[in-house]
């Protein structure tokens, strides 16, 4: 092999092990990116985190736990809204396999409102709480401002707000575990391991 076949290969290789080391900041249709895959699991382990609290403090009130629970949904806000972007300025990967198309319609629109009701649900919750005048302490004493005053109108349609937005988030996100697990066990196809950063053949 002469010296510019050499150089011309080792360019080449080069060249490939820079495109594979990029790091892929955006979802494409070939796959999630790792930003999106973190941030998936770190928005499940919050919200079942947050069901979790709400149902303890519907038993047995605990002003500690109320504090963890505001933390939790004041972090919540920021990730949502960012995943939600993400989501609808991105193309979303294809599906695996040859599913049903109306499938795919429900699965997609279901995700996109979860994301967006993730968004619209704090920020119900907290004009609620302000407009009842109750204060939205987090742990180490701190506390998040009030946007407005003190309504007992406002508050209960803030809270009517909250709880109708609420039952239908509760049922998609029993849809999309109920999708997750319809994938990996009845179907078992790799939807599941894509979302746990595994590469994927489509």
């Amino acid at each position: 092999m002469s010296k510019l076949q050499t150089s011309y290969v080792s360019d080449s290789r080069s060249d490939g092990e820079r495109v594979k080391s990029r790091f892929q900041v955006r979802d494409n249709g070939l796959g999630f990116s790792p930003i999106t895959i973190v941030l998936h699991w770190v928005v499940a382990a919050l919200v079942l985190s947050i069901i979790a609290i709400e149902i303890a403090l519907s038993v047995s009130p605990n002003s500690e736990l109320a504090k963890v629970l505001n933390l939790l949904g004041t972090i919540l806000f920021p990730v949502s809204v960012y995943r939600f972007w993400a989501r609808t300025t991105s193309y979303h990967p294809l599906p695996l396999g040859t599913p049903n198309p109306v499938e795919v319609m429900v699965s997609r629109s279901v995700a996109t409102a979860l994301a967006l009701a993730m968004v619209l649900l704090p920020i119900a919750a907290w004009l609620s709480k302000s407009a009842a005048g109750l204060p939205i302490e987090l742990p180490g004493g701190l506390f998040i401002p009030a946007p407005i005053s003190p309504d007992r109108q406002a508050a209960r349609i803030f809270d009517v707000l909250f709880k109708i937005g609420a039952t239908p988030f509760v049922i998609g996100l029993a849809l999309h575990i109920f999708g997750a697990c319809k994938n990996h066990f009845v179907l078992k196809n790799d939807a599941l391991k894509r979302m746990l950063g595994k590469r994927v053949e489509l």
